[in-house]
């Protein structure tokens, strides 16, 4: 399936969306960050999908409330739906469990639910669940964790809202190559001119994890960087395991040994710094420190970029994202073509996937980023 991917900075696209209050992310980069969407969104979706399917009751099962990254997702999507408006969204926690994530998608079912979106909490288990809805005949919207390409086309009543997890690795990689040639003198802490990083990863066989970690090493060489990777090891999203993880690789290779260190999300970055920070790096000496990279730009790791402790964070747009999946919500419930308009932010619609992109951050966006996630967890 071809995604076409679009790249905006994220300095000059939020000036206009704040101006407008359009959004544009997950995570990313290249459209404006999480802005209010109520013109970019509310016009759009509006004048479609919202004025077709009014008063809508969807059922929205979450992979885990108590996740940090779901947890803001699922207020600033309570918070749109609210603005918006046409939409009443009953909100259910998985617990990380799929067997509870069937038992709510079983309730939602059999009180009647119009629409469900799903953040399923594993890959796997989205055949079960889109085969429920489609059996119900109740529209299917999957989000953050992609369903498998044989369940997206084995039913007609089901989309896909989400970012291409590869370009968030291409993000990460790319921010620490830019240190890298930075800052070679001090980067290259034995100077053999070689990068010698390790990677902490997701949840082993999600594809957000596998498409990520590949993307770091194939831009690493598309960029001709000499690397070598000392280690790579699930810390399952986890800040605690990520703590851990890199505690043991700063006693195997000591901590000068690891010249960069890439994370599939930011709660791992969080705890690869904080093991960091315990050995007295990342604390504001240019010398001691080791650049780490995560994804979500969460206010924690934007706050620890503006610190100094961490290189940097890719946005995953839930601002955006929250807009689409209700707008596809909406237009699924009245029968209606999903396109870019109806959609109402910035996004690629390819058949049933709406992807939205990714932004990075550095340091031309990182104020405004963080101002803006402060904002939205008020």
């Amino acid at each position: 399936m071809k995604k076409k991917v679009v790249s905006i900075l994220l300095a000059s696209a939020m000036a206009a969306s704040l101006a407008a209050c359009g959004s544009a992310d997950t995570s990313a980069e290249q459209t404006p960050a999480e802005t209010d969407s109520t013109e970019a969104s509310g016009d759009a979706g509006d004048a479609t999908a919202a004025d077709t399917a009014e008063n809508v009751s969807a059922t929205v099962i979450w992979r885990a409330f108590d996740d940090q990254f779901q947890s803001g997702f699922r207020i600033i999507m309570e918070n749109q739906a609210e603005e918006m408006g046409g939409i009443t969204l009953d909100m259910q926690d998985a617990a990380n469990d799929v067997s509870t994530a069937n038992n709510k998608l079983d309730a939602a079912l059999t009180k009647g639910t119009d629409v469900v979106a799903i953040c399923a909490p594993d890959r796997e288990s989205t055949e079960t669940m889109a085969q429920k809805c489609d059996t119900d005949n109740v529209p299917a919207v999957f989000f953050n964790m992609e369903p498998m390409e044989t369940t997206m086309e084995t039913y007609d009543n089901i989309y896909y809202v989400g970012a291409e997890a590869a370009q968030s690795g291409e993000m990460c990689a790319q921010a620490l190559i830019n240190y890298w040639n930075e800052n070679t003198e001090i980067a290259d802490k034995n100077g053999d001119g070689v990068l010698q990083l390790v990677i902490l990863q997701g949840e082993i066989g999600q594809q957000d994890v596998t498409l990520r970690t590949q993307a770091y090493e194939d831009t690493l060489k598309a960029q001709g960087i000499e690397y070598e990777i000392l280690a790579m090891d699930t810390a399952n999203w986890d800040q605690a395991q990520a703590l851990d993880k890199m505690n043991a690789w700063i006693t195997a290779y000591g901590i000068d040994g690891i010249e960069g260190v890439l994370c599939n999300n930011d709660s791992m970055a969080m705890g690869a710094v904080q093991a960091c920070v315990n050995n007295g790096y990342n604390s504001g000496d240019a010398e001691k420190f080791v650049p780490i990279v995560g994804i979500d730009a969460n206010i924690d790791a934007l706050e620890a970029m503006k610190a100094g402790s961490l290189l940097g964070t890719v946005l995953n747009d839930r601002q955006n994202q929250s807009t689409a999946i209700i707008n596809v919500i909406k237009a699924a419930k009245a029968g209606a073509e999903v396109t870019e308009e109806v959609v109402g932010v910035d996004c690629t619609v390819d058949g049933k996937y709406i992807w939205v992109p990714y932004v990075i951050v550095d340091d031309s966006n990182l104020d405004e980023t963080l101002e803006l996630m402060s904002s939205l967890s008020e």
